[in-house]
């Protein structure tokens, strides 16, 4: 919760010789030269296939900071997005959280009222509820009086999830060159929208964005375009690789 306040030299080299031709009993008769055609000939099955991306992979790197019951980057959504709307959102039933193997970020103790409350160590929801409030599409809200909903604080760990249809359903999408990937993160976005009260404080944080095949290769993302919303968020440069707050992916 937020604070509220070529192979071509050998076959040019064939072809030199049998162009000086030979008056030779061993010349060897037409019929046994091999055809070009025969040689260039590869099995399907040898043509290799490339490993599709299927996954996207959030790393929270917002600074310590344990007042807030949320720690980290809140994660409300992931999305496969075009120019103005999503073509598809957060696979339900693939996200997967992978806390920090150096340890959390805050402790229980260091949250107000001493519970991380939408963290992996929450002592309110367990970690399958709030990884499953990423997936699908953007619905989380913020309460000033009551439970907040709808997303996940990293707490300096990592999410994984496929992309499926719009309804985040369906096969896992494949993400390829030029695919944008926005991913939703509680952010003063969320005051303008509705979706927080004005006394939310709703920091833009921080973290990264990858993608993997099934196979473990990574690519890196840069981020591209930040909400206007979010003026606390430093202006991206070539050297920028963190989002802050609602930020876009290209893939490169």
């Amino acid at each position: 919760m937020k604070n509220y306040l070529s192979t071509g030299l050998p076959l040019l080299l064939a072809l030199g010789l049998a162009a000086c031709g030979s008056n030779g009993t061993n010349d060897l008769p037409d019929a046994a030269v091999t055809p070009d055609s025969a040689a260039a000939v590869i099995p399907d099955s040898a043509i290799a296939i490339a490993d599709p991306y299927v996954w996207v992979v959030v790393q929270d790197t917002e600074q310590v900071a344990c007042t807030t019951n949320g720690p980290g980057a809140d994660i409300d959504a992931v999305a496969l997005w075009g120019t103005t709307a999503a073509l598809g959102w957060g696979k339900i039933g693939s996200a997967n959280y992978t806390a920090n193997p150096l340890g959390n970020s805050c402790d229980n103790t260091d949250c107000k009222g001493s519970n991380c409350k939408y963290a992996a160590i929450s002592t309110t929801f367990t970690t399958d509820t709030l990884v499953a409030y990423t997936e699908g599409p953007k619905d989380a809200t913020v309460s000033a009086t009551a439970d907040d909903s709808g997303y996940f604080s990293l707490n300096g760990g990592t999410l994984q999830i496929q992309i499926g249809d719009l309804l985040g359903l369906g096969a896992a999408q494949e993400i390829k060159s030029g695919d944008k990937i926005k991913v939703f993160e509680v952010d003063q976005t969320y005051i303008t929208s509705g979706d927080a009260p004005a006394s939310c404080a709703c920091l833009p944080e921080h973290y990264t964005v990858s993608l993997q095949t099934a196979n473990g290769d990574a690519l890196d993302l840069k981020p591209t375009t930040l909400d206007t919303d979010n003026a606390t968020c430093a202006s991206l440069t070539a050297a920028s690789v963190d989002g802050c707050g609602t930020t876009v992916f290209v893939v490169p």
